[in-house]
């Protein structure tokens, strides 16, 4: 049984990543988590530098979490009554990167789905403060961003943006390969050729990527001459592509893309999910 992550703050843009997860899993068999990270007046569980506030507003704060997820709960198993799903309420007085951090710790997930405002939000609100600090600091476990105008349809293509700068393993491509296999999506990897052709190391790369994903139909696409921002939205709209993938080394790639002034003004991928992958050793 796989366990997936979904941490909630009763939003709508998480009931919809919560909707997305259910309907994407449909077919396996799956534990949701459904994680709510509540604050009582700046007090988090753990720390010694917050006062204790009294015990009976932490039983309250404590009692209200819980009663909402149980309530969510409910919704969704009268909703989908799938058989093959259950759910799992966790209430934590703690940060919202602890909570996640307390459950990865305990449990093996197989990804965490986090909600984005989309597209009608302004580029601040796009992916939120929440969302951005997940994207920026939990670094072993992939994480799925979907925006909250996107209801989940079937993923019949993912685009894999790649610099070709390192060679990936078959394990850092392990939860996009199953995911390609799942729902019979083709793999467009796409480069950005921002300055000259491929070196040779990058060549090298290029061919152990696509050895990696021989089991799945994919091919390689470049485009030159425009920024990283530009490509990737010209070339998921002009196809309709259904998914973005990056696999993160030390955020650096992901943050050019995500904090550029270019991008800013783009606010490009509010549009379609976003899937962030993990080095399997960093």
């Amino acid at each position: 049984m796989k366990n997936i992550l979904l941490p909630t703050d009763f939003s709508e843009n998480a009931w919809n990543a919560t909707l997305y997860a259910i309907n994407l899993y449909k077919e396996e068999s799956c534990r949701f988590f459904l994680m709510n990270s509540y604050d009582v007046n700046g007090y988090h569980e753990g720390s010694v530098m917050d006062p204790v506030p009294a015990k009976e507003e932490l039983v309250k704060h404590k009692a209200i979490s819980e009663e909402k997820l149980h309530r969510l709960c409910e919704i969704l198993k009268e909703r989908f009554s799938n058989p093959s799903h259950n759910f799992k309420c966790v209430a934590l007085n703690k940060t919202l990167i602890d909570s996640i951090n307390n459950e990865l710790n305990q449990h093996k997930f197989e990804v965490i789905f986090v909600g984005t405002q989309g597209t009608t939000g302004a580029y601040e609100v796009i992916f939120g403060s929440n969302t951005i600090q997940i994207l920026n600091e939990i670094k072993n476990c992939p994480i799925l961003a979907v925006p909250s105008n996107v209801s989940f349809q079937f993923i019949n293509e993912i685009v894999l943006a790649t610099s070709y700068e390192i060679e990936h393993s078959k394990e850092d491509l392990k939860y996009l390969i199953h995911l390609a296999k799942q729902n019979n999506s083709a793999i467009r990897i796409l480069h950005i050729e921002e300055s000259g052709g491929l070196s040779m190391s990058q060549k090298h790369n290029k061919y152990h990527l696509e050895s990696c994903l021989k089991e799945i139909p994919h091919s390689a696409h470049s485009l030159a001459h425009v920024s990283i921002p530009i490509g990737i939205y010209c070339f998921t709209e002009s196809r309709g592509s259904d998914m973005i993938v990056f696999i993160n080394k030390k955020h650096n790639f992901f943050e050019k893309l995500l904090f550029k002034p270019l991008y800013k003004d783009l606010g490009n991928y509010s549009r379609i999910p976003l899937l962030v992958l993990h080095r399997s050793y960093e």
